[in-house]
């Protein structure tokens, strides 16, 4: 399980569409410009099938300071940049030559409206120019949920699914979600 519920739905969307999925993965963190000390993290996601590898991480973003901003994007692209090596050095099976790797950042804030300079705009832009795709997680509730009403059409076909997936069952086959 995951270590929040963000990272809950995110694994349980990837293992309905067939993924292998691993949950905080432990990340050595070497030293960069942006991290003065070695140390471990975690990979919060990390989903395989086929050739293709995600890595996900599910982080809260309503914007650090303008003063922080860049500091926080830095250490967010050092995540991402030392998560490949770590991965492919774990799960020797995996061939680098053959798989491909797409990173993913899940996380909430987007406005309904932007001026064009809001911190949502400012990580997409981060996010963009460095090869992560930047999902919001109302989108990913939206996927999980069009999933489950796949999977489960029918009342008496509930199946043994986990955690939030199962509430979410529940109140699709209840007619609390349309």
């Amino acid at each position: 399980m995951g270590l929040n519920w963000v990272e809950d739905i995110v694994s349980h969307l990837y293992k309905l569409r067939g993924y292998m999925v691993v949950e905080n993965e432990d990340l050595q963190m070497s030293k960069t410009a942006n991290r003065t000390v070695r140390g471990h993290s975690d990979i919060d996601v990390i989903a395989i099938k086929n050739n293709e590898l995600v890595h996900i991480e599910c982080q809260s973003w309503w914007g650090p300071s303008k003063a922080d901003e860049q500091k926080e994007f830095n250490r967010l692209k050092d995540r991402f940049d030392q998560a490949p090596v770590s991965i492919f050095k774990k799960y020797s099976f995996l061939d680098k030559g053959k798989i491909t790797v797409e990173n993913i950042f899940v996380t909430g804030g987007k406005p309904k409206k932007s001026r064009g300079d809001e911190p949502w705009d400012r990580l997409q832009k981060f996010c963009n120019k460095n090869g992560i795709k930047l999902v919001e997680i109302n989108q990913v509730i939206k996927d999980l949920i069009s999933e489950l009403k796949n999977k489960y059409p029918m009342p008496q076909e509930v199946g043994k699914e986990e955690g939030i997936a199962r509430f979410l069952i529940h109140l699709i086959h209840n007619d609390f979600l349309k």
